[in-house]
């Protein structure tokens, strides 16, 4: 006998719907982020890998919310024009953890309640993303202790 979900379908496809506007806001702010690294650099190569992993999952969760026959939300959540206002490289990669902690935060929270194989499957391997990309963020951060806009 296969488990289920303690969360109901329309609940789990609401969370996953708010995921997905979270990291399309991530993937969208992150391409904005990207204009302000040289080309090819270390620092614009990781944002690069860190937006690419946020796109990816905008695609994967499109998907569940599809297998669970439920519509994926075409918005973008209000972290976008959060992020966009920051200004100064260190301020930004801070402000990106912020929301990158906060979705590994969501997913940690709705895992208990969710059982099914696939969903939970993906739930995990984002958590663990958005972990590894904060570890990656914080490595360009300078080591400074320098808190100043722009550092």
């Amino acid at each position: 006998m296969g488990q289920q979900n303690s969360l109901a379908n329309e609940e789990l496809a609401e969370l996953l719907n708010t995921l997905l506007e979270a990291e399309r806001a991530g993937a969208k702010v992150l391409a904005a982020f990207l204009d302000e690294y040289p080309r090819e650099s270390e620092a614009w190569n990781q944002l690069h890998r860190v937006q690419r992993d946020e796109a990816k999952n905008c695609a994967t969760l499109i998907d569940s919310i599809r297998n669970l026959g439920s519509t994926p939300s075409s918005s973008v959540g209000e972290f976008f024009n959060k992020a966009i206002a920051v200004q100064g490289r260190a301020a930004r990669l801070k402000f990106l953890n912020r929301g990158q902690g906060w979705v590994a935060r969501k997913i940690a929270e709705a895992l208990p309640n969710i059982s099914q194989g696939p969903i939970r499957e993906m739930l995990l391997e984002m958590h663990s993303s958005h972990i590894a990309n904060i570890e990656a963020c914080d490595a360009l951060l300078p080591n400074t202790g320098d808190t100043t806009p722009g550092a």
